[in-house]
This record gives structure tokens, sequence and C-alpha cells, in this order.
């Protein structure tokens, strides 16, 4: 286990015979069956993302990228400025203690297994 793993860091990199934007991407893999849920497309703050249902309020499956490369990530943060704004006002109100969940605990593994599963099944695809 390395020290990525240990921080719950879990990246996996995905490039594509085509250089599709995120939204195209986005079109060839939303009625995939994922382990981690239905993939939707999510503003998230000035971009977006391809977001799966949320573990926790600390964990969630996520993919970033375009022209071709996209990243199957765990996020800590979930998509969507509205559950940005919760989390970091629960932060403010919890001196920050509320975060820890989402670096430790069966949930942090879950989503990391999950993320790896999800990159798993979209190399497959060979898209």
């Amino acid at each position: 286990m390395g020290i990525g793993e240990i921080l719950g860091v879990r990246t996996i990199k995905i490039s594509t015979s085509s250089p599709y934007s995120l939204e195209e991407f986005f079109e060839k893999i939303k009625d995939t069956p994922f382990d981690a849920g239905k993939p939707a497309l999510v503003k998230d703050g000035l971009t977006y993302v391809i977001a799966f249902p949320q573990i926790d309020r600390n964990n969630q499956v996520q993919i970033i990228g375009n022209k071709g490369l996209f990243y199957v990530q765990r996020s800590v943060q979930p998509a969507g400025i509205d559950k940005m704004v919760a989390n970091m006002a629960l932060e403010k109100l919890t001196d920050g203690l509320t975060g820890l969940s989402g670096a430790f605990g069966s949930a942090k593994k879950k989503c990391m297994e999950l993320a790896q599963n999800t990159a798993d099944i979209i190399l497959a695809m060979n898209l």
C-alpha cells in the first residue's frame, strides 16, 4: 500500500481513441451499469464533472477531463455548488472535525474500490 492509498487518493487515467469532450464521454457511458450507480453530468463550480451517487457526504466517485483524457477519482467534495456550500458550513460549525470522516473508515475504502471498478468497466469498453 502506497502513500496515496493511505491518504485515500485514487485516480485512474483513461485515454480514449477519439478526443471526446466530457459531454460526449458522458453520452458514451451514461447507460452503462456501474457498481457506483448511475452517472450524472453535474455543474461543479465553473466546470462540469461526471458524478456518481454519493457514498456519504465526504466520498463520491467522479470523472473529470476533456479531449480524450479522463480521470476516474475518489473525491472528498461531492459535486455541485449546493453540496459544497453545505459542507463548508458544516466544517466551519464543527471546526473541521466533520471532514475527518472522509479520511478514515469503510466509506473511504469502498469509494476507492468503486473508483477502480468504474475505471475498469470504462477501460473494457475500449472507447
